[in-house]
């Protein structure tokens, strides 16, 4: 009987979240950050997590983007940002019941292999749920595992509150292949690719602790929030980009797309070069970093700019 309470009230609560999102929508005007999505509310779920993973509204990209704000500060607006959401949302008995329930998930699916009880329906469900991060790759492992489980905790309330759908993946997969698509090849562009893919790779092992195949479901929704940044070109990992690359408070739009385009790539490479193993996304990341760094300066001092 409490069992079957318990279930009731928890689909009772979904239920509830489900019809105050579609009920409503949310703009947000920070000086840091665009947050939000156009179908969650402000407290289902975004508060709690880094801006840099949220989107808004599909935005037309300008010519130029004028940036206010050094790298430093759009972090520290964007972490300030998100303190003040993650006390708020202590306040959402809704959202509070997701995060509890799962919490209890990754308590379970963490006790029980310790106790010998490790049957495939339990690894499988370990592999979904990111169960295992932060349980390899020492302090470092831990504090980023901290923080894919939270991203992980973010994604399945999108997917509760009926903020994600499956067309609106296929669309960002979309706008991210046709940035790899049909354009121009050459140094200026292929360079802000390799940097944005090199950084990726870090956050990726990063949040892994070490890029396995068992600890990869981290970096398929980092690709899916990446990708999704990029369709609607907004959040805090595009302003950091903008801000690292602006000369005299203006940076080209394109070559911040670029860059995102990269970035969001880098994840899904992440995934593949889990197969290695370890911290092979460590070294991948590097290397691409170094290549990407070394060609825009070099196209940079061939045209006398950034490149494009």
């Amino acid at each position: 009987m409490m069992a079957d309470s318990a279930s009731a009230s928890v689909s009772a609560g979904i239920k509830e979240m489900r019809e105050e999102s579609a009920a409503s929508s949310r703009t947000d005007d920070g000086n840091y950050s665009r947050d939000g999505d156009a179908r969650a509310t402000a407290e289902a779920g975004e508060c709690v997590l880094s801006g840099e993973l949220t989107v808004s509204g599909a935005a037309v990209d300008a010519t130029e983007i004028k940036v206010r704000h050094s790298p430093g500060e759009v972090v520290k607006g964007c972490m300030q940002k998100r303190i003040g959401g993650f006390k708020s949302g202590l306040q959402n008995k809704k959202l509070l019941m997701t995060a509890g329930t799962m919490a209890l998930v990754w308590l379970a699916l963490t006790i029980l292999p310790a106790i010998g009880f490790n049957p495939a329906p339990v690894q499988s469900l370990s592999f979904l749920t990111f169960a295992r991060g932060g349980l390899s790759g020492g302090v470092p492992g831990f504090i980023g595992g901290l923080i894919g489980k939270g991203l992980i905790a973010y994604f399945v309330t999108l997917l509760v509150v009926g903020g994600i759908s499956g067309e609106s993946i296929m669309s960002s997969v979309r706008s991210l292949t046709g940035q790899f698509s049909g354009g121009r090849w050459d140094l200026a562009s292929i360079s802000p690719l390799l940097v944005g893919g090199g950084a990726a790779l870090f956050v990726y092992n990063f949040l892994a602790g070490t890029s396995t195949i068992m600890n990869c479901m981290v970096g398929v929704v980092a690709f899916l929030i990446a990708a999704r940044a990029l369709a609607n070109r907004a959040g805090c990992v595009r302003q950091v980009f903008a801000a690292v690359f602006a000369r005299d408070g203006r940076v080209d739009s394109s070559l911040v797309t670029k860059v995102m385009a990269g970035w969001a790539g880098g994840f899904a490479l992440g995934v593949v070069l889990s197969v290695f193993g370890g911290y092979t996304c460590y070294i991948a990341g590097f290397v691409l970093l170094v290549v990407g760094a070394v060609l825009m300066v070099t196209v940079q001092k061939q045209a006398g700019g950034v490149p494009a």
